[in-house]
């Protein structure tokens, strides 16, 4: 791509209220503001060749279509950007990694590995150490909440029962602090999920260079269930988050305020069990520890703490 003029005063207001504006809709999974925000980037980009960054715009809008679990307009964008990105490049490095996830998510390790392996050679091409080391740990901490996530879906579980998860909820907050309730919830976590997390974390090590081997978090085992019920938590919270925290949603509105009828009506129970049906998950202890640390935290900080974080980084701040 060709170097394109600076951009103007006029272009630089607009923007700075769109991006962060755009950046917000991934934590929402707001497809349809996502679609309209970018648009009107594009009409202000285009016009004077500032591609690139139009690009980087349109790796928010995906990846909130991603979120939105609309995988197909997602792997479509990733591969586009990917093809006009030019190798090597931070751009293309995002899409390769985000169009891994969206094939993970599938339950496609097939067609994940590939694009794992090339998100790792383009990785190889930051120069300095500490960020090789950030975005190392970055995707794969994000792979891994993926495995998780992925792990617990089953398509033919049984339907949560509300109540049932309500009351269990009720239970380990009278019994248990944080730490074993999260102890709790990796206990829970099935075996299909640990095995797609061992065959990830092994594409990952053997496509790694050695000396970058050192740079990787250490890895989440079967037996260190604190680890893997925050990393759940972690992973979770793009389901749970946007049930709770959308400022739009009632129960949102009730619980903001401290209003008890979000316990008394078992709303906190029914959003999250609405959200987990949605994603196929069917797992009892799962739904009601994290209606659990829900309850523990509270409204303000449960929605700032769990929000969920993007795997690209925000370069409009200078």
């Amino acid at each position: 791509m060709s170097t394109p003029p600076p951009l103007s005063q006029d272009q630089l207001k607009k923007l700075a209220l769109l991006e962060p504006s755009l950046r917000l809709c991934v934590k929402s999974a707001n497809l349809d503001r996502a679609k309209d925000i970018t648009y009107k980037i594009q009409l202000i980009l285009r016009p004077t060749g500032h591609e690139t960054r139009l690009l980087h715009s349109k790796n928010w809008l995906f990846e909130t279509a991603m979120e939105a679990n609309n995988l197909s307009f997602a792997k479509l964008g990733f591969e586009g950007i990917i093809k006009k990105a030019n190798e090597g490049t931070r751009l293309s490095l995002e899409a390769t990694s985000l169009l891994a996830i969206c094939y993970l998510r599938e339950k496609n390790l097939e067609k994940a590995a590939p694009l794992i392996i090339k998100a790792i050679s383009n990785i190889g091409n930051i120069k300095s150490e500490e960020r090789r080391k950030q975005f190392h740990r970055r995707l794969i901490e994000r792979l891994e909440e993926e495995s998780i996530l992925v792990g617990l879906r089953d398509e033919n579980g049984a339907t949560l029962d509300i109540a049932t998860v309500d009351q269990e909820a009720v239970a380990l907050i009278m019994s248990k602090n944080e730490d074993q309730i999260l102890i709790e919830m990796g206990k829970a976590i099935p075996k299909s999920s640990i095995d797609i997390l061992k065959t990830v974390r092994t594409t990952y090590q053997l496509n790694l260079p050695k000396p970058d081997i050192k740079l990787l978090p250490p890895p989440l085992t079967e037996d260190a269930k604190l680890e893997l019920g925050k990393r759940a938590s972690s992973a979770l919270k793009r389901v749970a988050w946007r049930a709770l925290c959308s400022p739009d949603s009632e129960v949102y509105k009730a619980w903001s305020q401290g209003l008890s009828v979000v316990y008394d009506k078992k709303y906190i129970a029914g959003a999250i069990v609405t959200s987990f049906t949605s994603f196929s998950i069917s797992a009892t202890m799962i739904a009601a520890s994290a209606a659990a640390l829900a309850i523990k935290f509270g409204a303000e900080v449960f929605c700032e703490t769990f929000a969920p974080s993007g795997l690209m980084i925000d370069r409009t701040k200078k």
